[in-house]
């Protein structure tokens, strides 16, 4: 209901308020989670925050660290343990041991703060989630306590593997903790949100100055998407320098950003083709990419509407043939306002790095209630695979070469 703010309030409803306002500066960070809807409902926007005309919050908040907030009415810590390593450390995402604890929560954009992070196999009996990743073949616990999840967390496509990889995992997964959208945790390489105020959108780098076409840098040479067949026929039409192991032009990865900020101001585009077309399969090739000013053309089994910004890259898909992509990509590199349209995003929407939407989800959804107690699967190949391999789709590229 509407409040007319010329109806004269008791003195006790001025207390009441004040204390409301007092108890939100308390605790700002409870009022964020990260979405990747990019039109969404009073509701959803709601369920990103819910103190909109209190706070800006378009960046990190702090809370001290001896206050924790349980919406659910409870104060059960909820504790996350790193299991396996991360390429041999036991700080997953190269985060700094500071992370351990609390304050990782209590910093990040999560609506629940009371959890705990630790890499402490000593306290297994605590553990509401043992986490293990996908390239580790882990030393199973000893005793597996009837509350606790075994989340499995995977960032490769399925193409990339054999089913056997997941042998070892067969009778011990119950969370599964992915970038498919049918994940019990949904975990994207990144995820954007809207900014509580837009900031103006200035380019950095004049058209003018971007002299060459599109860019394509590449490690695989021959892919189970077989993208490079397309790029073969896209480059009839257009140049397409090819940076790493694939062409003559090369980049360190120790240097991976200062290229991308030398290739933001010398070409148009970049290719972000995936090497594998899978189901949600979307890596940093555009994510990263996102970052810089410089468009990204983009090949994959993502569904880019819902999971990039709006209006923020061009799918190969959307076009008959690789001329006529190239068709438009002429067109468009000679257009300025029309180019810089491709980056107005920026004003309204801001990413969130892996590390935080995974724990924030896993900590909202322990505290919620939203994780199903569940047996082990014993098909988890199945369920990662698809009973016939059908969660790939290695046929997309002889379909398209009936255009060229």
């Amino acid at each position: 209901m509407a409040i007319d703010r010329r109806t004269n309030y008791r003195p006790s409803i001025y207390v009441l308020l004040l204390m409301m306002v007092a108890a939100l500066i308390g605790i700002p960070g409870y009022y964020i989670r990260n979405v990747n809807i990019f039109s969404p409902s009073p509701q959803q926007i709601g369920d990103v925050l819910s103190a909109i005309n209190i706070y800006n919050l378009s960046k990190d908040i702090d809370i001290p660290s001896n206050k924790t907030h349980d919406d659910d009415g409870t104060n059960g810590t909820k504790v996350i343990m790193f299991w396996t390593t991360w390429y041999g450390s036991k700080m997953w995402f190269n985060l700094p041991k500071s992370a351990l604890g609390r304050s990782l929560f209590q910093r990040k954009y999560c609506k629940h703060t009371n959890c705990i992070l630790t890499n402490n196999h000593s306290r297994l009996k605590e553990a509401d989630v043992l986490l293990f990743y996908f390239t580790d073949r882990p030393n199973w616990p000893t005793i597996r306590y009837p509350q606790q999840y075994y989340g499995h967390f995977i960032h490769e496509a399925p193409g990339g593997r054999s089913r056997t990889f997941l042998d070892n995992y067969e009778g011990k997964i119950n969370l599964t903790i992915n970038f498919r959208h049918d994940a019990d945790v949904y975990v994207p390489y990144n995820t954007f949100f809207r900014r509580l105020t837009s900031i103006p959108y200035k380019p950095r780098v004049p058209l003018a100055m971007k002299t060459k076409m599109a860019v394509w840098p590449v490690s695989h040479c021959k892919t189970s998407s077989r993208r490079e067949d397309y790029v073969k026929e896209l480059s009839k039409y257009i140049d397409v320098d090819i940076v790493g192991a694939c062409g003559p032009y090369k980049c360190k990865r120790s240097k991976s950003h200062e290229c991308r900020i030398q290739w933001e101001k010398t070409y148009k585009f970049y290719l972000s083709f995936e090497n594998n077309i899978c189901d949600d399969y979307i890596t940093e090739k555009l994510l990263k990419t996102l970052e810089y000013e410089i468009i990204p053309i983009v090949l994959g089994g993502g569904n880019y509407t819902n999971d990039a910004p709006p209006h923020s890259l061009i799918n190969v898909l959307d076009f008959s043939s690789p001329k006529s992509l190239a068709d438009y990509l002429i067109e468009l590199g000679k257009n300025e306002t029309r180019y810089y349209d491709y980056f107005k995003w920026k004003s309204d929407y801001e990413m969130a790095n892996i590390d935080s939407v995974m724990m924030c989800r896993l900590c909202d959804g322990l505290h919620e209630g939203r994780f199903p107690h569940r047996p082990a699967s014993r098909h988890y190949a199945d369920y990662w695979f698809g009973l016939h391999g059908e969660r790939c789709d290695n046929g997309l590229m002889s379909r398209l070469k009936k255009r060229f």
